[in-house]
């Protein structure tokens, strides 16, 4: 898995994508299938990318890929 930092506009997240038996969003350990770790997977730093999620859409910047 990778850790990739994103930004919001407002605040920056960390979030580390897994195997779904890994997965654990309390620990933002994100399934390689879930929305967020889909819409990341095979993007660059300095690319953004737009996420509809079951919250509602939403936006970030990839800042770093670890």
């Amino acid at each position: 898995g990778n850790t990739v930092i994103v930004h919001n506009g407002e605040a920056e997240r960390t979030f580390f994508i897994v195997g779904s038996h890994e997965a654990n969003p309390r620990e933002r350990k994100l399934s390689d299938k879930s929305p967020i770790g889909k819409a990341l997977i095979g993007k660059k730093v300095g690319e953004k990318v737009e996420i509809e999620t079951p919250n509602g859409r939403v936006f970030y910047r990839i800042e770093k890929i670890l």
